[in-house]
């Protein structure tokens, strides 16, 4: 049976290691599983302390909190009635949503 220990971290030393995460090369999956860190601390302490710059690795502009797929469910013409849609949820987690 392995056991965790819950690291218990200041806001200086989030700072700290959000500071090593900008430098780091690594994505952030990659950073927090070295560091042994969830990503949703990760990214939880990094919005509070107002990091401007993500951490390499991470694409583009920081993704919306909500999404609205309302648009998905409303009736469409019969010839364009199919779609598909993929989410990268990270570390390997792909969602994968398909009408048709």
């Amino acid at each position: 049976m392995t056991t965790t220990t819950r690291v218990r971290r200041t806001r200086a030393d989030w700072q700290a290691v959000i500071s090593r995460a900008e430098r780091s090369a690594l994505s952030t999956a990659a950073f927090c599983a070295a560091e042994g860190i969830s990503t949703a601390s990760f990214y939880l302490w990094r919005k509070r302390l107002g990091a401007s710059n993500p951490p390499q690795g991470d694409v583009g502009e920081e993704a919306p909190e909500f999404l609205d797929l309302g648009l998905l469910s409303r009736p469409v013409k019969m010839d364009t009635a199919s779609w598909d849609l993929e989410l990268d949820l990270g570390d390997g987690v792909v969602l994968r949503l398909r009408r048709g």
